[in-house]
């Protein structure tokens, strides 16, 4: 008679760039960013910010701002890709949710 045993479903690991944030790898901006940035030109709406190298208009950090945007964006688009590792990251948050708040 075959005895059955519990198995845990093996974990899946996202790649180094959706685990751990690398401000180099996004501070190119994007569109969107950059049409603001545009749009600040000459216009100094944060006098006391440290200014970015994108210009002394636009502040660094809102700079950082807009690189963990793009990150996120592409953390949201990697799950849409690969549905088992969201379900892994949802079951997670459940999982840590139920054992601060015993449920």
């Amino acid at each position: 008679m075959a005895a059955w045993r519990h198995r845990e479903t093996a974990r899946i690991e996202p790649p180094l760039w959706y685990r751990v944030y690398d401000a180099a790898a996004w501070d190119q901006p994007d569109r969107e960013e950059q049409a603001m940035i545009d749009g600040c030109a000459g216009y100094r709406a944060w006098p006391d910010s440290e200014e970015s190298r994108w210009g002394p208009d636009w502040p660094q950090w809102l700079h950082e701002h807009h690189a963990r945007r793009r990150w996120a964006q592409a953390q949201h688009a990697y799950r849409q890709r690969h549905p088992a590792l969201a379900e892994q990251e949802f079951a997670d948050l459940q999982t840590s949710y139920r054992d601060r708040h015993g449920s």
